[in-house]
């Protein structure tokens, strides 16, 4: 090393009086940074002991502007970015577990399992991640980092993960998109999630695909839209649904999570059962409202049991295939206009027109 810096980081260590500690390691690291790349491993340990040495009593702030320094630098002291990487605040932590090199599998996993859904979704935008630390990832991880991780091509995923992924993604339209856009994903675990998901991921999958994954979506889908028609057509047997929507009156479990349930898994049946038997209408009323293309009079049949939006949502996506977003939300905001009182007077003169006799000739 060249005399002038021997004389610089002398005088800075043997000037350590606390209120200089932050000039202090201010000077250390700028010149770690002038010098570092060109120094031998003996010399950056040196550098990574007496950094250390500094940071014990550093607020957070100093932490951070240190950690955003030596983040992506290769040649960072490796027990200094260790100690920053495990920082309990994010801020400090962040920079270093996504940029850093230095950091080894090990090293993220030791954050990964003590540290919070902050240092996971930091970990989970790496440019590389191993196997291992990808799996703990997605074990341990939330909403956000499980779609960090999906969206990461340089992720390693192993089988049990991408199932997971898969699993996750069911009412999830952003991960399933991610996760479908994968290109490590199996054909068998594309299928299934095309199956979990509505018509409006399988567009956007279908436009941002490459044309080879494109190609078998769309043939998928096809495979699931034959599916639904011929379901949709086949005449429907109700003794089963009414049945099961007794025995959980009986029980005192027919909720309006339960019909959300039943709407989910497309169980047709059951929805116009329970939707009967919240409104207290006739089924044979109740069943048009499901097979007619306009959607109003199954929205007001959903106002009447006094429903969410979110379960009335489901109940109109349980009946076709897809649906564009600025549909959705404009019958959102017709099922907003539609108050509890009217639509349960409009159920009422339905009622009353369907027990009507019709008139011969």
């Amino acid at each position: 090393m060249q005399h002038h810096f021997i004389q610089e980081l002398q005088d800075v260590i043997s000037n350590r009086s606390p209120d200089r500690r932050l000039a202090s390691l201010r000077k250390v690291t700028d010149l770690f940074l002038a010098h570092g790349s060109r120094l031998g491993p003996a010399q950056i340990e040196m550098f990574d002991s007496l950094l250390l040495s500094f940071i014990g009593d550093c607020d957070a702030d100093a932490l951070t502007e240190l950690s955003g320094k030596l983040a992506a630098l290769s040649f960072a002291p490796v027990s200094v970015l260790r100690r920053l990487a495990a920082d309990r605040d994010i801020a400090v932590a962040g920079p270093v577990l996504t940029l850093s090199p230095v950091l080894s599998g090990e090293d993220l996993m030791e954050v990964a399992t003590s540290r919070g859904q902050g240092h996971l979704l930091a970990i989970s935008g790496r440019s590389a991640i191993d196997a291992t630390v990808t799996q703990a990832l997605i074990d341990l991880g939330g909403r956000d980092v499980l779609r960090r991780v999906a969206g990461n091509e340089g992720a390693t995923i192993t089988r049990a993960g991408l199932l997971r992924l898969v699993a996750a993604s069911k009412g999830d339209p952003l991960l399933a998109e991610k996760t479908g856009l994968r290109a490590d994903l199996p054909v068998r675990l594309l299928h299934e999630l095309l199956n979990n998901c509505a018509g409006a991921i399988h567009a956007r999958l279908m436009a941002r695909a490459p044309s080879s994954l494109r190609a078998e979506i769309k043939a998928h889908v096809d495979t699931i839209a034959l599916a639904s028609k011929r379901r949709a057509e086949r005449p429907r047997d109700l003794r089963s649904a009414m049945a099961l929507v007794e025995r959980l009156i009986e029980n005192r479990q027919l909720t309006e999570d339960k019909l959300a349930e039943f709407a989910e898994d497309r169980q047709s049946e059951s929805v116009i059962a329970t939707l009967a038997a919240m409104t207290g209408a006739p089924i044979p009323l109740i069943q048009p409202l499901m097979r007619i293309h306009r959607h109003d009079g199954l929205l007001t049949a959903c106002r009447a049991a006094d429903l969410s939006w979110e379960t009335a949502k489901r109940v109109i996506l349980s009946r076709v295939l897809s649906m564009p977003a600025a549909e959705i939300e404009q019958l959102r905001k017709a099922y907003d206009e539609i108050s509890f009182s009217s639509a349960r007077r409009a159920l009422a003169i339905w009622q009353q027109q369907f027990a009507r006799p019709r008139r011969a000739g």
